[in-house]
């Protein structure tokens, strides 16, 4: 395509709905039984959930439902693919960071709120979070 173009439509969305990450899966990682995707919320909510549980979309696909989000779990700040990775750090906005096992953080369904990884003092949330 030449600078002009406009490109294609990657996701349709819906009033109301945002878009907080995406990855592209390769065949390799799909086959493998052990991938998750981890969901962060900004409230220190965090679940892993078995990549099989979400299925593949085309483009212009409305995407899916990766986390039950409430007012206490706050709005889903990061998400990615995980297979061999042991340790998470998370960060906040007002400057506190964790250094968790992924053991750690449970395995919980697609729609599930996911569990509390950081305790956060009041007004803060989770700023982002870096799988290594």
């Amino acid at each position: 395509m030449g600078r002009g173009a406009s490109g294609v439509r990657a996701l349709r969305l819906r009033k109301g709905d945002t878009l907080a990450g995406f990855d592209i899966i390769q065949k390799e990682t799909a086959a493998q039984s052990d991938a998750k995707v981890l969901t962060v919320m900004s409230g220190g909510y965090g679940k892993q959930t078995p990549l099989k549980e979400y299925k593949v979309q085309g483009r212009g696909g409305s995407g899916v439902k990766a986390a039950g989000v409430t007012a206490k779990t706050g709005h889903i700040i990061a998400s990615c693919i995980i297979t061999d990775h042991v340790t998470l750090l998370a960060l906040s906005a007002k400057g506190q960071v964790i250094k968790t096992d992924l053991k750690s953080v449970r395995t919980a369904g697609r729609v599930a709120q996911g569990v509390r990884i950081m305790n956060l003092k009041s007004g803060d949330k989770v700023a982002g979070v870096v799988v290594v």
